[in-house]
């Protein structure tokens, strides 16, 4: 076994270790409450193999190097999950050092005007070109953050002809330790379990988003990305697939060029030899998900690798510095041309020019896949800001602001203006795909493509499909060929409007359809406020509400309270609604990884979370009120018969239970509660689903969703009192991503959440992905449902 298939082998055993809670270590797990893990405390554990910097010794030395360099600035951009500060160096010669402000401003000129920028690149004068090095995003990945360091010190106190040249030509940035936690604790992840290096398309955590305010505010001509660990040293850029967003002939013109260059510098330095999957692999290391650094900063323009020494010692580190000393030469002598394209990717937006093919003499020997590299872009893509277009005006506006968030462009109509037949209000968002970095705005907002049935597809890592849009609830519209509407830019979303009927009052009444409204649900309940949930849909002085229904006190100082404070409409009730179920806050046990932690977290449930350890040790779990199981099956490795008899009597003894993906379920499916699971399905997708009107578990969703299947379950016809809450669309379900075969797979119509609710328990299973990096949260919601449901 080679050395990159035996490091995938082991990474897939590793992720799959984690999702089911394995490698979890107990102090991380056993009785943690609510959504955070505390701030990490002690002392750092750094790796034997060679004198590492500790991160606690980084600040005083960055600031000794800014206090005897003139060339050398040092910022705290954010803080990481656990607290610790994120540090980003600015170095240049001195003289550029003074005027940040007219780099930044030149950098922001080839957004604004992409042809003038173009056209004045000779006048630019000495302008250098700003260039990233983002350093250890995965923690145990040590010898970056000392690459980095040293490659400051060379560059902030040396005069040799080299530093001159790179200094002349380059805004060097470093972010310094990508992911302090990871160093300090000897982890991949970040203090809240999370692989940063997959969180670039939804953006969930701390770290991720200091480091996307960086791009956006300097759009870097480059970034390297410092990993380990391959031998020979891998140097990107990848195989096909590429993201079809990308102007990639512009891209591999370049970063073809400068990792050539990298190589050669590693070669002269060192005698090593590197790996460039682009020339040297294979398909299966591609760059088609934008959840990675170098992958996210392309559709920002950038020439961007992912470096992956060999080593995890001292020649680990030597590596990467010869490696990013090799690019800075190669851009010291190439700068013109490679700015000239790098605008040039602008330009193709801001005029809506074709993107182009791949130069034949560039092009690698995979025809079936160019047509794939293409991209056919819209004209616009309409987001409606509310009813009765929106569920949510809250997801709406985050989307929105996410867009604006990641330099995309976003505008609102002036006027009315009607799209298929359908007419839109003032105020609705419109994002023109003419603009420079309409690869982002695609990429954040379109469906995806049906790579299902593409002879000899394979990709590194899911997703490989994703739709910010689709599953975090929010509605759009396509518009293919441009109308003339006049539009506005804007800067911000507008704020979903807070609503309070008039009247005298019964009850107060608000709906679930947002993340905001459980937010509000639980804090209410964290006060001590009386709150109801109706379980049926009900009628009230002509207006329709359906289950799953908040119910207020008729009390009008709570309910413009509520409303104001979370942006909800709450409606006046002449009287509560029969049957409604008083509730309190529950108590959950959490059987999830990371993304499920957070998810509950951000949804504001408090909740303990369990691991094997803490089943193994025999636990009474009956004092919860609902188990949320996405990690442990009967057969899961580890669980001991301790473990075992704790799950079987908690629900023996008719504790409620939330069953999430091939794990959850099947956990049930083992002890004989349900015979219902018939097919998990391959790959991953986006699919269409018809939801249950009227089923509290679909509470606050419409007839119809977008849910995200990924090693999911599908179940057969259920009887014995099992309802389905969501099931694929019985005439067109799959939209989009990787499902060999889905047109005859005979699944039509198949449910994909199911519960049954008797006197003693409630079991929810839901089949589809909920937690998946934290990307599909408005799928989460459904979750919320279970747990409400559960208190009835």
């Amino acid at each position: 076994m080679d050395i990159r298939t035996s490091k995938q082998l082991l990474g897939r055993i590793v992720a799959i270790l984690c999702t089911v809670g394995l490698l979890m270590p107990a102090s991380a797990v056993a009785g943690s409450s609510g959504p955070g893990q505390a701030k990490p405390e002690g002392e750092e554990h750094l790796p034997v193999p060679y004198n590492a910097i500790p991160y606690s010794e980084i600040p005083a030395k960055l600031r000794e190097i800014e206090a005897n360099s003139n060339r050398v600035k040092v910022d705290v951009i954010g803080r990481s999950a656990g607290g610790r500060d994120l540090f980003l160096v600015t170095l240049s010669d001195p003289q550029a050092m003074g005027f940040l402000g007219k780099y930044q401003a030149i950098s922001q000129l080839l957004l604004t005007d992409p042809e003038k920028a173009q056209d004045m690149i000779e006048q630019f004068g000495d302008f250098k070109v700003p260039f990233f090095v983002n350093a250890s995003i995965h923690g145990t990945e040590y010898p970056g953050v000392d690459a980095a360091m040293q490659l400051i010190e060379t560059l902030a106190y040396e005069d040799s002809e080299e530093v001159q040249a790179i200094l002349d030509s380059v805004i060097l940035l470093v972010n310094v330790v990508a992911n302090p936690d990871g160093r300090v604790l000897n982890t991949r992840y970040n203090a809240n379990g999370f692989d940063l290096n997959r969180d670039f398309i939804t953006q969930s955590q701390p770290e991720t988003k200091a480091l996307v305010r960086v791009i956006t505010e300097w759009n870097p001509m480059v970034l390297l990305d410092l990993h380990g660990f391959y031998n020979p040293m891998l140097i990107e850029p990848c195989t096909p697939p590429h993201n079809p967003n990308y102007e990639y002939d512009l891209f591999i013109k370049w970063a073809l060029a400068q990792a050539l260059a990298m190589k050669a510098e590693l070669y002269d330095q060192l005698g090593y030899d590197a790996q460039i999957p682009y020339l040297d692999d294979d398909l299966g290391f591609d760059d088609w998900a934008p959840s990675y650094t170098p992958q996210y900063s392309i559709l920002h323009g950038a020439y961007a690798h992912t470096l992956e020494t060999p080593f995890d010692d001292e020649r680990g580190v030597a590596a990467h510095y010869a490696a990013v000393w090799g690019a800075l030469k190669f851009v010291a002598q190439n700068k013109e041309g490679m700015l000239y394209d790098q605008i040039e990717i602008f330009r193709r937006g801001y005029l809506d020019l074709l993107q182009q093919p791949i130069p034949p003499e560039l092009l690698p020997a995979y025809p079936q896949y160019e047509e794939l590299m293409l991209q056919d872009f819209p004209a616009a893509y309409v987001i409606p800001a509310g009813p009765p277009f929106q569920l949510s005006q809250h997801q709406a506006a985050r989307l929105v602001d996410y867009l604006l968030f990641n330099g995309v462009q976003v505008h609102q109509a002036i006027e009315p203006f009607v799209l298929n037949g359908v007419e839109y209000p003032v105020g609705t968002y419109i994002v023109w795909m003419n603009q420079p970095k309409r690869g982002m705005a695609n990429t954040i907002l379109e469906d995806g493509l049906d790579l299902s049935d593409i002879p000899g597809l394979y990709f590194y890592s899911p997703p490989t499909v994703w739709s910010n849009p689709r599953l975090w609830g929010a509605e759009l519209a396509v518009m293919e060929e441009r109308i003339e509407i006049p539009t506005y830019e804007i800067k911000a979303a507008a704020p979903p409007q807070a609503v309070v009927g008039s009247g005298t009052a019964g009850a107060y009444a608000f709906s679930p359809t947002s993340i905001a409204a459980i937010q509000a649900a639980n804090e209410l309940l964290a006060r001590g406020v009386t709150l109801h949930r109706a379980e049926a849909p009900f009628e009230d002085s002509g207006h329709s509400y359906g289950a799953g229904t908040f119910i207020l006190p008729a009390e009008a100082r709570l309910a413009d309270d509520v409303a104001h404070s979370y942006g909800l409409e709450v409606n006046v009730l002449a009287r509560p609604p029969e049957g409604a179920i008083p509730l309190r806050q529950p108590r959950i046990a959490a059987l999830v990884p990371a993304a499920g932690q957070s998810l509950l977290g951000r949804f504001g449930f408090q909740f303990d979370v369990l691991g094997i350890q803490d089943l193994n040790a025999g636990p009474d779990l009956t004092a919860y009120d609902v188990l949320i199981n996405d990690s442990l099956s009967l057969s899961t490795t580890g669980l001991g018969p301790k473990g075992r008899k704790a799950l079987e009597d908690y629900l023996a003894a008719g504790g409620d239970y939330i069953g999430l993906g091939a794990y959850g379920n099947d956990l049930v499916a083992q002890l004989g509660l349900v015979d219902l699971i018939e097919y998990n399905p391959p790959g991953n997708s986006i699919v269409r689903v018809d939801m249950a009107p009227g089923d509290p578990i679909a509470a606050g969703f419409g007839a119809e969703g977008h849910v995200f299947l990924n090693s999911g379950a599908l179940f057969s016809a259920p009887g014995g009192g099992v309802e389905v809450v969501a099931s694929l669309d019985e005439a067109d379900f799959f939209v989009s991503g990787y499902w060999p075969g889905w047109p005859a797979s005979g699944v039509y119509g198949a449910a994909v959440a199911v519960h049954k609710a008797t006197a003693a328990q409630d079991l929810t299973l839901i089949g589809f992905d909920t937690l998946f990096r934290a990307h599909p949260e408005n799928g989460f919601r459904m979750v919320a449902n279970a747990i409400y449901s559960g208190l009835e």
